[in-house]
């Protein structure tokens, strides 16, 4: 069990790195490898710790605790910033033209050189 413990501290960390690099392919895998573990846990039950492995059962929980915290407050932040981002692009007629490709007639080197 502590094992397992350990090991979702480790996801979880990973799945922070993950979040903050913005990579979501990474962190789904992670956020599955994790829903896997804890299943397993559930479903193993918990064991008869005593002594050190209970404390150390405990703060891994406070630290689970903590880190799942944080995980949820680094994506609200991350989706603020995206909308913000969003709300900035231009809509309408004149931003779909600032999107728009050059036609394929055209060369950056000729049209320069004009």
């Amino acid at each position: 069990m502590l094992a397992d413990l350990r090991r979702l501290r480790e996801l979880q960390l990973a799945q922070a790195d993950a979040l903050g690099r913005g990579d979501l392919a990474r962190l789904d895998e992670l956020h599955e490898e994790r829903m896997r573990l804890q299943a397993r846990i559930g479903s193993a039950g918990a064991a008869a710790l005593r002594g050190a492995d209970l404390a150390e059962a405990r703060a891994l929980a406070d630290a689970l605790r903590r880190g799942q915290a944080d995980l949820l407050e680094r994506a609200r932040a991350a989706r603020e910033a995206l909308g913000r981002e969003i709300a900035g692009l231009g809509n309408g007629r004149a931003a779909l033209a600032g999107y728009r490709p050059a036609p394929a007639a055209s060369s950056r080197l000729l049209d320069s050189a004009r």
